[in-house]
């Protein structure tokens, strides 16, 4: 008798949760557009947004409408982006294993896409084209994808154990011939300073162009994500299930194994390497709107594109130069994880 209302109360929380995390996002994009080393007033900032995005002949001064159009608002929106690409993509990764601590790159795509990028770097392409490093990084994110997948795959079935443990071995692997590419740079320093920088996570300096590339990779991921996300929902109940209802398992598993290298790829294209967003946005939203992935898939993407938003807002403010965004959010998230082992220890199994 009272299954309706619960049910009308948890949905009026999920939405409640989900206009909570737009409103934060949308206030760390305002953070975002006011902070730089140049104070901007905020009528003046008004004044050339909406100058240019409602194409309202407003007197602007071109010097402030090049630091807002040109330099902050492709930053903000590239974070936001990129936090909503990994955000979607944590939340298909964890459900296809069925486990609230997995993360984007569990099945390597995440150490592919360094690699690739830090390759295209290395060997002279990131200076011919801006789009160099981000289709190198897609590009490698696929490749350890498909040989992951390939590897776990026998007699037409997937194992998801073999593609946790084939993504430690890849994601061991990558590392290691990253590390190579930058011992080999280590001649020539300003190609070292870049490739370094690149792995903590950055966002400084992103263009329009940027902003187009993961803004058109995250759209079709998401979207393609939708498609596949009530199949998502029953395979994560019972695979057997599943294929009673009609569902193709395998091929559902292996389409939201290639979206979420394509967001994973296409963030970390355009941010370099920036961790844990994948797996702390999916695991909140979670909380509030539930397992259903057609609302949790742009739920935890909001959130993420939150969480990426913020941390650039703290970098810039108490970065100094020095710190980056990747590595504030490995601050963070490191002992977010740690709080998850101890806090469902109780769930694993002992011996």
């Amino acid at each position: 008798m009272n299954r309706p209302s619960e049910h009308r109360r948890f949905s009026l929380t999920g939405f409640a949760a989900s206009i909570a995390a737009m409103g934060l996002l949308l206030t760390g994009m305002f953070l975002s557009i006011r902070i730089g080393p140049w104070a901007i007033s905020l009528q003046d900032t008004a004044r050339i947004l909406a100058s240019r995005m409602l194409h309202m002949n407003l007197p602007t001064d071109p010097a402030l409408e090049a630091i807002v159009w040109l330099g902050r608002v492709p930053r903000t929106l590239t974070g936001v982006m990129v936090g909503f690409a990994l955000g979607a993509a944590g939340t298909i990764m964890q459900g296809i294993f069925k486990n609230p601590m997995a993360s984007p790159g569990v099945i390597g795509t995440s150490s592919g896409a360094a690699l690739g990028a830090v390759t295209a770097i290395y060997i002279g392409l990131a200076a011919t084209s801006i789009y160099a490093v981000p289709s190198f990084a897609i590009l490698f994110a696929f490749v350890s994808m498909l040989v992951v997948l390939g590897i776990a795959t026998s007699g037409g079935l997937t194992s998801r154990y073999t593609l946790l443990l084939g993504g430690i071995a890849f994601n061991a692997i990558f590392g290691a011939l990253t590390s190579l590419v930058i011992v080999l740079s280590t001649d020539q320093f300003e190609m070292a300073r870049q490739i370094v920088g690149w792995l903590m996570g950055d966002l400084t300096n992103r263009s329009w162009q940027h902003v187009y590339i993961v803004l058109i990779i995250t759209l079709v991921g998401t979207l393609w994500s939708l498609l596949y996300a009530r199949d998502l929902n029953i395979i994560m109940l019972s695979e057997e299930m599943a294929a009673n209802l009609g569902v193709n398992v395998t091929l559902s598993r292996n389409m939201l194994l290639f979206v979420a290298a394509l967001l994973t790829g296409g963030a970390i294209a355009v941010s370099g390497a920036i961790g844990f967003v994948g797996l702390i946005a999916p695991h909140i939203m979670r909380s509030f709107v539930g397992s259903d992935n057609r609302l949790l898939i742009p739920a935890a993407g909001i959130l993420g594109g939150a969480l990426v938003v913020y941390s650039d807002c703290a970098v810039r403010v108490w970065g100094g130069g020095g710190l980056r965004i990747g590595v504030l959010t490995a601050l963070l998230g490191g002992p977010f994880f740690l709080y998850l082992i101890i806090r469902d220890r109780r769930k694993f199994v002992f011996f």
